[in-house]
């Protein structure tokens, strides 16, 4: 996983159901993990909320 890659939740975290979208917009260098803007049905931007890489996958 890199920066910009677009993502899908695999699990509820801080309110947003699982299967939210968006994008990787920081790697944490201390651990699998990352921040993730995540949009409402618009893609417009609605939060940065951290997730482990075990927790999202990448979408097309």
């Amino acid at each position: 996983m890199k920066e910009y890659d677009k993502v899908k939740t695999l699990v509820e975290k801080e309110g947003f159901p699982k299967g939210s979208q968006g994008i990787i917009v920081s790697i944490y260098s201390s651990g699998p993990a990352c921040e993730v803007e995540l949009w409402d049905e618009n893609e417009y931007p609605v939060d940065v909320v951290t997730y482990a890489y075990d927790e999202i996958e990448i979408v097309e």
